[in-house]
């Protein structure tokens, strides 16, 4: 379908990627087919009014008085998810208690669904990534944050009051990089940022300012003992996350994001041989673990993916 014929098409949806580094807006169809699409820079730092200026605009010059049936949003966590509220993730200041939801719908006169980002991917990978329905889903980012998603039954999970998990605050050891305020948690272990985080840690008289994730990357392809050190640290701990989660879940399906995608097969050995280690047999033998299928068209896909829960 071209961007032409969308208006005679009432199934689609707008959908919103809002992240400390970019912002996107898009339109696209229950095929996962993207039709349209803008992406700029967040300079997260102003607060959510100018960013959001900017995504009604967008969005507006995006539709250009075509039809949209509904909206969606993929944003970071914390989020009331029930009343479209945003509670000022890490990464964007400022955001306490922001009406997101309604906000939007003002804007545009049509329902609006706003989801915890890990949430709105699991979504996306479980509509479009699988080639089968599984019965639940967990995602884990393993991106600039580390957050989990979980689709149960084609719905996400929530807790109370729409309150999102937040695996990242969980802690894994007594010990280790810190995160938020939290030494040794999830987010500090199991980020793509963490490679950096636990670098600095394992290594100060090395790097005792923490290098960018690309760096100890390639270091660790070229077969560099340190980072590779550093490598199996990050992925027996998202493996242990993994395993923790199996167990608690029992789910068909673990679907690992960005660190995925950029270390591959060798990484992702490590992450299931710590999972297989820690779970039940049982688990083990009902759960796949894999990278995402959905590549770079995650993030569009997961903002699109949150307009047709509504």
């Amino acid at each position: 379908m071209s961007s032409e014929s969308w208006s005679s098409d009432t199934n689609a949806r707008l959908g919103f990627d809002v992240g400390g580094s970019k912002c996107a807006v898009c339109v696209g169809t229950a095929a996962g087919e993207i039709l349209a699409r803008r992406e700029w820079l967040s300079h997260a730092d102003r607060g959510p009014d100018p960013m959001i200026r900017e995504l009604v605009q967008a969005a507006r010059e995006l539709v250009d008085g075509r039809n949209v049936a509904a909206a969606g949003v993929s944003i970071g966590g914390p989020v009331d998810a029930d009343q479209g509220i945003v509670h000022e993730p890490p990464n964007l200041p400022g955001w306490r208690g922001t009406p997101l939801r309604a906000i939007l719908e003002a804007e545009f006169d049509v329902p609006v669904n706003v989801e915890h980002d890990a949430a709105a991917c699991a979504l996306a990978e479980y509509l479009w990534g699988l080639g089968h329905a599984p019965r639940r889903l967990v995602y884990l980012t393993c991106a600039t944050g580390f957050g989990a998603g979980m689709v149960f039954d084609g719905r996400p999970y929530y807790g109370v009051n729409g309150c999102s998990p937040e695996i990242g605050h969980m802690r894994l050891a007594e010990e280790g990089p810190t995160a938020f305020g939290v030494t040794g948690s999830a987010e500090a272990f199991c980020s793509a940022r963490s490679l950096g985080r636990i670098a600095s840690w394992r290594f100060p008289s090395r790097w005792p300012v923490e290098p960018k994730p690309k760096e100890v990357e390639d270091l660790w392809r070229a077969g560099d003992p340190d980072a590779t050190a550093v490598i199996e640290c990050n992925a027996t701990m998202v493996g242990r996350c993994c395993a923790f989660l199996g167990d608690l879940l029992h789910p068909d399906h673990i679907t690992l994001g960005s660190l995925a995608r950029y270390l591959g097969e060798p990484w992702l050995a490590l992450v299931r041989a710590e999972f297989e280690r820690g779970v039940l047999p049982s688990v083990a033998a009902d759960c796949r673990i894999e990278g995402s299928r959905l590549g770079t068209r995650l993030q569009d896909l997961s903002a699109l993916a949150a307009a047709f829960l509504v």
